[in-house]
């Protein structure tokens, strides 16, 4: 009983990091073609506002009541994950909606870790 408990574990929780995991993919392709970009933007541009660059880092938020991974500049769902906001304390869910900026993908890693677990 107690091996079967352990298992049922270990595989739940293996299950969880492959999503994390392959909801990472697409993000890490993206940063891929991020250094042509700047290149880019070393070029002599006009001053126009299409020419100004998006801000920078990560937004964790809300998303239909799910913790999200949202573009920062107009809030739309790039990872959606199957944790309800309801369900974490209160400071957390004021917090996930006004969005949580963060800086690097380390960091934004570590949160979603802290609320899935």
């Amino acid at each position: 009983m107690k091996r079967r408990f352990f298992i049922t574990v270990i595989t739940i929780l293996a299950a969880i990091s492959a999503g994390v995991a392959l909801a990472a993919i697409p993000r890490v392709e993206r940063l891929a073609v991020l250094p042509q970009a700047a290149e880019e933007k070393e070029l002599p541009a006009s001053s126009s506002p299409a020419s100004q660059a998006e801000p920078a880092g990560y937004l964790l938020g809300e998303y239909n009541g799910r913790v999200s991974v949202l573009t920062p500049d107009t809030r739309e769902p790039e990872m959606i994950f199957d944790i309800f906001v309801r369900t974490l304390p209160e400071m957390d869910q004021e917090l996930l909606r006004q969005g949580i900026r963060v800086e690097t993908y380390e960091e934004l890693t570590r949160l979603i870790e802290d609320y899935i677990s």
